[in-house]
């Protein structure tokens, strides 16, 4: 049996970014276990027929933390471009800036003054007292943008990404995720004045070649020694005189400190052997599972990154312009484009085929006017992903408690979006690798 300092489950950003800062502060003798054949989770990116799709989804990099954005641009080695984002929200045929409430200028008068009517009144209701703390999103859209902006875009654009009640949403996530401009802001908007929100993400970068996946690329070309053992999964964590043993679908291996970024969900048994009974409850947490489905096709994109689409009758809840994102992304002419779709359960997102979704997509964008005619599609991709978005619901807190306390004491870290089972976005999983690199520094050295 071989030994380890240090095993890592998973190959994604958290494993790979974990064992570049552990790396660099001299820690050796790690190995990264990933189950794929092809290490980076869902930062996957594919090529077919000279069109780049990034089909986990449409990622960038931003951050409002400096240090934490400029380590992941050095990782890049000089291949990002930068971008001043023009995203938009499509609503009754119109494309309203993103985020909303900065759009607001955007809307016709009518639905405008209303907005800013219920805006308002939400601010004075709050400030007077006459509405109670919110205690899920729902209430909290309501309780802070009143009725009219909650009505129109914000929950149904969020009943159709969550794909639950939203009642049974905790406000624990919403604070780093969810825009919440001043509003004086609002006005702004509403009397037709320019501004912007979630201004850490207005100015964000992407590779220029490559793809996301140029980042998870760099990254396994900038660990020194790397230890990557691809399509092998672990099976089983057990504890025995005081180290740790993993039994994965092809070896045995020993190690001191094991880092699990493996979806808890789906983690039960792997971790049984230390958990006992409590392992069962890692089934109640809940994710949206996924399906993007990418199109390569002739013609002219307009000028926008991304589109947010709360319309129930079309299929996806955003799409993204990847050629927009680098010119490299698509054949001279064509536009690369993703779409993004959930759904209740794994099951109903595996159910449904290539076809008829690829046909449902194809349709939809034809019916808003961002494919001319279906004739024009050149390629087309279809990836499903079991977990995507982490729901915060009343169960999560109390299963990650106890989980994480028990599986603590045998030097079992969790770690990543759902490691950690938290909607973390690329550069809090950075800060958060870097963070754990430095703790357990101390302990392997």
């Amino acid at each position: 049996m071989k030994f380890y300092k240090l095993c890592i489950i998973g190959g994604g950003l958290a494993g790979l970014s974990l064992a570049y800062y552990l790396v660099s502060l001299g820690v050796k003798d790690i190995v990264i276990i990933e189950k794929s054949e092809v290490p980076g989770g869902l930062l996957i990116t594919k090529h077919i027929r000279g069109y780049t799709f990034d089909v986990g989804g449409s990622h960038i990099i931003f951050s409002k933390d400096k240090e934490i954005l400029n380590e992941m641009l050095y990782i890049l080695n000089g291949n990002y471009v930068k971008h001043r984002r023009n995203s938009k929200i499509l609503l009754d045929g119109l494309f309203i800036k993103y985020p909303f409430e900065n759009g607001l200028k955007d809307l016709p008068p009518q639905k405008r003054f209303e907005c800013l009517r219920d805006v308002i009144q939400a601010y004075i209701d709050r400030l007077l007292g006459k509405v109670k703390e919110p205690h899920n999103f729902l209430e909290w859209m309501y309780y802070v943008f009143g009725k009219c902006i909650t009505d129109t875009y914000l929950r149904p654009y969020n009943e159709k990404l969550w794909k639950t009640d939203l009642r049974t949403i905790s406000l624990e996530w919403v604070g780093g995720r969810v825009p919440n401009p001043p509003l004086e802001d609002i006005m702004k908007s509403a009397v037709g004045l320019e501004t912007e929100g979630y201004k850490h993400q207005l100015i964000f970068y992407y590779p220029l070649r490559g793809g996301i996946y140029a980042l998870i690329n760099s990254l396994i070309s900038s660990i020194k020694g790397l230890n990557l053992r691809c399509g092998e999964e672990a099976v089983r964590v057990l504890h025995d005189n005081n180290y740790n043993i993993i039994e994965t679908s092809k070896d045995v291996i020993g190690c001191m400190y094991v880092v699990s970024t493996s979806p808890l969900n789906e983690s039960a048994e792997m971790f049984r052997p230390i958990l006992g009974k409590m392992s069962s409850n890692l089934r109640l947490l809940r994710a949206v599972p996924l399906v993007v489905v990418s199109l390569g096709f002739k013609g002219d994109a307009p000028p926008y990154h991304w589109v947010y689409v709360p319309t129930e009758d079309i299929i996806f809840h955003r799409f993204a312009f990847l050629s927009n994102y680098s010119p490299y992304n698509a054949p001279k002419g064509a536009v690369s484009l993703i779409t993004e779709i959930t759904f209740r359960d794994p099951d109903e997102a595996t159910n449904v085929s290539n076809y008829s979704i690829v046909n449902r997509v194809i349709e939809d964008l034809e019916y808003i006017g961002i494919l001319k005619n279906s004739r024009y599609v050149e390629v087309y991709d279809v990836t499903r992903w079991r977990n995507a978005y982490v729901i915060y619901d009343e169960l999560r807190s109390k299963v990650l408690s106890e989980v994480r306390d028990t599986l603590n004491k045998y030097n079992i870290i969790v770690h990543g979006r759902f490691g950690l089972w938290e909607y973390l976005n690329m550069d809090v999983v950075f800060r958060k690798s870097k963070e754990l690199a430095s703790y357990l520094a101390l302990k392997l050295k």
